[in-house]
């Protein structure tokens, strides 16, 4: 009994309930995109590629033919609506699912 109260509590603190999955399409605060399926991903230059994925974290090198080619880009979900964007080991950057945008 003491323990499933832990446990509940536990679900009940921000930040700890994981989220659903990281598959989908993230925007960076300065308008660039990418989109996740599965182990393929589209990245900002628009050209698909394979990475790593697992259901908060994906990988992948940044394909030929575009900027920061080679670059190793790790994105770990944060929650449904983040994931922290770094490039080569940079400062993470927070990106949010795109939202569209309806007139």
């Amino acid at each position: 009994m003491f323990r499933r109260v832990l446990v509940l509590c536990a679900l009940m603190v921000p930040g700890v309930a994981q989220a659903d999955e990281i598959s989908g399409e993230w925007c960076s605060p300065e308008g660039q995109s990418l989109t996740i399926r599965g182990s393929r991903v589209v990245a900002p230059s628009g050209i698909e590629t394979d990475g790593r994925y697992s259901r908060h974290r994906y990988e992948f090198a940044m394909p030929a033919g575009g900027a920061d080619a080679g670059a190793a880009v790790v994105l770990q979900q944060l929650s449904d609506e983040e994931v922290l964007y770094s490039i080569d080991g940079s400062t993470p950057v927070s990106w949010t699912r795109c939202r569209a945008v309806t007139s």
